[in-house]
């Protein structure tokens, strides 16, 4: 496994950021092995059975990422993330576009070299879901 590590700044969309190392590091299997700092702003996408319609919460607040994992590829990202208020109160679910960084988010992404993800859709649930591949070499003709 081979390891990279980045620091996000103030202002900064988390899952904004996360897509954009995944295609500038062409990550074809990362995982978050690492993730905390804080936000200032929370867009969370909240768990429901399959055909409901998506519901999101949306925090304005002071919040630190007490949890951060998903795994990472170029059809898509699939993170959660798990946040604590200034009470203590936790609440999580799916990292959705908004979330921003306020002092700081340390992060440490993992490759997985053997493997290759991707996210067909799967008609039994609606969602593009995960599938791991043997990674093909850039020299193989069926290689996309």
């Amino acid at each position: 496994m081979r390891a990279h590590a980045f620091r996000l700044t103030p202002g900064t969309d988390l899952r904004a950021e996360l897509k954009r190392l995944t295609e500038a590091h062409a990550l074809r299997a990362g995982c978050i092995l690492s993730g905390v700092g804080s936000l200032s702003h929370a867009r969370l996408r909240m768990p429901g059975a399959v055909g409901d319609a998506e519901v999101f919460v949306t925090l304005d607040e002071p919040l630190e990422i007490v949890s951060l994992t998903g795994a990472l590829c170029a059809d898509g990202l699939h993170v959660h993330i798990s946040l604590s208020r200034r009470d203590g109160s936790c609440i999580g679910g799916h990292l959705a576009p908004g979330c921003i960084v306020h002092t700081t988010a340390e992060l440490v992404i993992g490759e997985l070299p053997e493997v290759e993800f991707r996210r067909p859709l799967d008609p039994a649930t609606g969602y593009n879901e995960l599938s791991v591949q043997p990674r093909r070499s850039a020299g193989d003709p069926s290689a996309t």
